[in-house]
């Protein structure tokens, strides 16, 4: 009927059918941003394709043929997705290793958004303690270990622990 007819109420029955089958799917698979409403769209759009697609002469069964025409596109969309993120992260690089490297001096005089880095950097200072800014300078490169103990007046396990609680600062403060 579906495949001569095009009969949208055959095939909101047939989906119906394999309801139990797309909601498995539903838990096993998550999709950045669909919900179920989106997700039962697809499982549509896949059981109209499936419909058009399949012969029942081969000896294949529609639900197996469906179920599989359904994972397979719904990889395909995941796919898709993580394609895109790894394509939005290349060349990117951390805020760490930048810091590790001593390259951020050089990434900010490269970049436009670095004064948006540096506005968000200035932010995060002013709620950092004395010794914490001692840390950051260590952080940083600026000073050695030692020194910033003797600045700011510590021991080693004191610099290591205010340069975690720096380190924890910028990384939940950052809107990069």
């Amino acid at each position: 009927m579906i495949r001569e007819k095009d009969d949208s109420i055959a095939l909101d029955r047939l989906v119906r059918r394999y309801r139990p089958m797309i909601d498995n799917m539903y838990i096993k698979y998550f999709i950045d941003g669909y919900d179920r409403n989106d997700w039962y769209q697809e499982a549509f759009l896949v059981c109209y394709q499936t419909c058009k697609l399949f012969d029942g002469n081969s000896g294949s069964k529609f639900g197996s043929f469906f179920k599989l025409k359904f994972q397979n596109h719904i990889i395909d969309i995941i796919r898709r997705e993580n394609a895109i993120k790894r394509k939005a992260n290349q060349g990117t690089e951390s805020y760490d290793k930048l810091l590790d490297k001593g390259k951020f001096d050089d990434k900010v005089a490269e970049d436009n958004d670095s004064i948006d880095v540096s506005n968000q950097l200035e932010k995060i200072i002013t709620k950092m303690s004395g010794i914490e800014l001692v840390a950051f300078q260590f952080l940083l490169g600026k000073v050695s270990l030692h020194e910033a103990c003797t600045e700011a007046r510590c021991d080693i396990k004191q610099i290591v622990q205010a340069a975690n609680r720096c380190k924890k600062k910028i990384k939940r403060d950052q809107k990069l």
